[in-house]
């Protein structure tokens, strides 16, 4: 489709590992949520989709110490926090010691915490909805469990992750992953809107796990996820927000490089209420919204969501971060003199950029 071409470069799209040095002094503040921060002009990171496999975990920490050479005032992670293929293993019911294994979360959570900045964590549909599938490799798992589990773990308090951390206010006991915070002109908002179909399963399909405990979860979660969409727009105009960003996992739009328009094998009819929740309350906004998603691994800047005619919503710009073979980052400039607000950048670490062989 034409819309889903890729309508220009927000800002500026740098060369590989560009790093533009900005004071960041008030953006250290630590922001309530409540917008009280002074911080302005600040860099922000944006990661997701990893580490996948053997070849994921050998060069992850690269990516994470490039990240701790910028001096970011945050980084939010946009889930699947190992690939689809292996294994959920948890200390949780004894798995990961029965097999030897290590716990998968628990990994996750080292790493992130040797971020130096705040990092905001969303879920992906790796570490939970796909748990339950019998062609992942190995045991299969409770995919609303290691969900349950992966919010004890992450999420145990109103502080992120990371080295220092800031405050964030959250939804709720029950959805404590969908998250909020202000700092300085720009509202910024945490979904657990999962790949694979939103955990929805249709009748007939026995290759998702249980039918019955899935579309439960989808539609408690669901409803949860667009209170919380209508709140953060209406807080984010309440605070006078000169832009909002919406993180979450799922590629709603189901096409990338990989798989282009119409190729895609899995649905996305489920992601359909969250896209116009995001399209209605975004054209009403009137101010940049950016949506950042990974799920489909490449990096790719466009403007996907439409009104119901078919009209590009041009406030709207998706950012879908790298991930699996890409081990690579993308950070976000913030000037609230900008009338774009948000300038992007790609971070290509030089250490897991293949040697690239050619047949002539």
């Amino acid at each position: 489709m034409t819309n889903r071409k890729l309508v220009g470069l927000v800002g500026t799209l740098a060369t590989a590992c560009l790093a533009t040095s900005i004071g960041l002094s008030a953006a250290h503040a630590d922001p309530s949520g409540s917008g009280s921060t002074n911080a302005q002009h600040y860099e922000i990171g944006l990661f997701g989709d990893m580490p996948y496999g053997d070849t994921g975990r050998a060069q992850y920490p690269n990516v994470l110490t490039d990240m701790n050479q910028h001096d970011l005032a945050f980084s939010a992670f946009d889930g699947d926090i190992k690939n689809g293929s292996e294994p959920c293993y948890a200390d949780v019911d004894g798995s990961a010691q029965a097999a030897g294994k290590p716990d998968i979360y628990k990994y996750a959570l080292q790493h992130f915490n040797t971020l130096r900045a705040p990092v905001v964590v969303v879920p992906g549909d790796n570490e939970w909805t796909d748990c339950d599938r019998p062609a992942t490799a190995g045991p299969t798992f409770d995919a609303v469990q290691r969900l349950q589990y992966e919010r004890q773990l992450f999420y145990p308090t109103d502080r992120t992750l990371g080295q220092r951390t800031m405050t964030l206010t959250r939804q709720s006991a029950a959805f404590p992953e969908n998250v909020r915070w202000t700092f300085g002109p720009v509202t910024y908002v945490g979904l657990n809107v999962p790949g694979s179909n939103n955990d929805f399963i249709p009748d007939g399909d026995t290759s998702d796990g249980p039918q019955a405990e899935a579309n439960a979860e989808y539609a408690a979660r669901n409803a949860a996820n667009l209170a919380w969409i209508h709140q953060s727009f209406a807080a984010a105009k309440a605070d006078g927000s000169k832009a909002i960003m919406l993180v979450l996992q799922a590629d709603m739009f189901g096409d990338s490089p990989a798989n282009p328009a119409g190729t895609t094998a899995d649905p996305t009819d489920h992601f359909a209420d969250t896209k116009a929740a995001l399209a209605r309350e975004s054209a009403a906004f009137g101010k940049p919204v950016v949506l950042v998603n990974g799920d489909s691994h490449f990096l790719t800047i466009d403007k996907p969501l439409t009104d119901d005619a078919g009209n590009v919503i041009m406030n709207v710009t998706r950012v879908m971060t790298f991930g699996s073979a890409l081990n690579h980052w993308v950070s976000a400039t913030v000037d609230p003199n900008d009338p774009q607000v948000f300038t992007f950048h790609q971070h290509v670490i030089a250490e897991n950029v293949p040697t690239y062989h050619f047949n002539s």
